[in-house]
C-alpha cells in the first residue's frame, strides 16, 4: 500500500542530527519506496534550514542544497512556518530557493491529506 507522509522538521540545519535524519528519511522514502511526501514543514528551529545565508564549510554536507534538490526532483513542498521564521529572522528577504513561508493552516491541511505524519 502506498502511503503519503508529512514530515515536520524542528531541528536546525547544523548543530543537531534532527534535520539531517529527517533528510535521510525523506530521501530513502522517495528513492527506495513507492511512498510520497506531501509536505516538509519546517517549524521552531527547523526554519533555519531555509535561511539562504547558511554557509557550510567545504567539507560539510550541504543540507540546504539537499532539501532543494528533493523539492526539485520530487516536487516536495518545503514549507516554513512564517511565525516561527519571523521570530528567528527567517523572512522573505533571506529565504532560500524552493522554500516558502506559510501559516500553520498549511500544516493542518498537509496532516489531514497525509496517511502518516512524523516529527523530527
Amino acid at each position: 500500500m502506498v502511503r503519503s507522509y508529512t514530515l515536520i522538521i524542528t531541528g536546525p540545519a547544523y548543530g543537531t542530527q534532527s534535520a539531517y535524519t529527517a533528510y535521510q528519511f525523506a530521501q530513502t522514502l522517495l528513492t527506495a519506496t513507492p511512498h510520497t511526501i506531501n509536505t516538509l514543514f519546517f517549524y521552531a528551529d527547523g526554519v533555519y534550514n531555509g535561511n539562504c545565508y547558511v554557509d557550510p564549510a567545504n567539507d560539510e554536507f550541504d543540507l540546504q542544497l539537499a532539501w532543494q534538490k528533493l523539492a526539485k526532483d520530487y516536487g516536495v513542498k518545503l514549507a516554513i512556518c512564517i511565525a516561527a521564521g519571523q521570530r528567528r529572522g527567517v523572512t522573505v528577504d533571506n529565504l532560500a530557493d524552493c522554500f516558502e513561508l506559510v501559516g500553520l493552516g498549511e500544516l493542518s491541511e498537509a496532516i489531514a491529506a497525509s496517511d502518516r505524519t512524523i516529527q523530527f
